[in-house]
């Protein structure tokens, strides 16, 4: 079983985009799973997902990468059990650090001795090309911790950034990510999403 886990802020896209993830993974024969955590009165994202017809289950009101932790291995572990997919996919809060919660599904394969075995987790970090540049000056360290790990980061939302706003997003993922594959694209418009889910879904 594959994971990935969808870092980003809040409006950089996630959703869109993991809704174009599982689809691709679903058009090659793949069965998915889908972990939402929300933090606010409505999982927007989680009904969303839901009514799209994806195995979706939610973890609201909470950091999946703090408080939630124990809640997240628990319901890994019985979607796992339940659905037994080939690919789970999870969106945590634009709050959460990837990192982290990669290493509390890594703690889950010790904490259950039923739990299925997975592949190493990978997370994708996605970038709002627009507000990028302001997240990164104000929010320096945690925006660094918030891409840490990543396996590639999708820049999305080129379609309406401006050419400046591009450039010191590219700019500073160079300087702060290191040689992690970078992908831009508009899951709005579809241009460069073709590549990027290649990059994502590939074996």
């Amino acid at each position: 079983m594959r994971m990935i886990v969808l870092g980003g802020f809040l409006g950089s896209g996630k959703t869109t985009i993991l809704m174009k993830i599982a689809n691709s993974f679903i058009g090659k024969g793949n069965k998915v799973a889908v972990l939402v955590n929300d933090i606010g009165e409505i999982g927007v994202d989680g009904k969303t997902l839901a009514a799209e017809g994806y195995n979706t289950t939610e973890l609201p009101d909470g950091c999946v990468c703090c408080s939630l932790k124990s809640e997240l291995q628990v319901a890994v572990r019985k979607i796992a059990l339940d659905i037994k997919p080939d690919v789970m996919l999870i969106e945590p809060t634009g709050l959460a650090l990837p990192s982290k919660i990669k290493e509390t599904l890594n703690d889950s394969e010790e904490l259950f001795s039923d739990m299925p075995r997975f592949d190493e987790p990978e997370i994708i970090g996605v970038v709002d090309a627009v507000r990028f540049p302001v997240f990164a000056a104000k929010k320096e360290t945690f925006v660094r911790q918030q891409l840490e790990g990543s396996k590639a980061v999708l820049i999305n939302r080129i379609d309406v950034a401006s050419a400046k706003s591009l450039a010191d997003t590219e700019m500073w993922l160079a300087l702060n990510v290191g040689k992690v594959p970078m992908y831009k694209m508009s899951a709005i418009t579809g241009e460069g999403v073709k590549e990027a889910l290649e990059a994502v879904t590939h074996e």
